[in-house]
């Protein structure tokens, strides 16, 4: 994950099959930044991250990673967050 300001953030993950997906967290962000975000298709990223979270016996939430993967948020670490909850992903304990 890397991020643009806190306001774009670029996800790219493997899959256990060896391929790769990427994604773009805050779009309408990325276009005011002239970020192509034809270059990060949703369709693809959306299937790549619940073929990554299949394989790894993650229950994924489909539709809540399509809201993430097209919404937008005042910073993208907060799209991040969201996004790793709709993989199946536990929060990390407060200690």
């Amino acid at each position: 994950m890397a991020y643009l300001d806190s306001d774009v953030g670029f996800v790219e993950a493997a899959t256990f099959a060896g391929g790769r997906w990427k994604a773009l967290l805050n779009r309408d962000t990325a276009e005011h930044y002239e970020i192509p975000v034809d270059r990060f298709p949703v369709e693809a990223a959306l299937a790549g991250a619940l073929d990554r979270a299949a394989a790894g016996g993650l229950t994924a939430d489909p539709d809540g990673i399509r809201a993430v993967l097209t919404g937008s948020a005042p910073c993208a670490e907060e799209l991040t967050d969201r996004l790793v909850g709709a993989l199946g992903i536990a929060p990390a304990a407060q200690g």
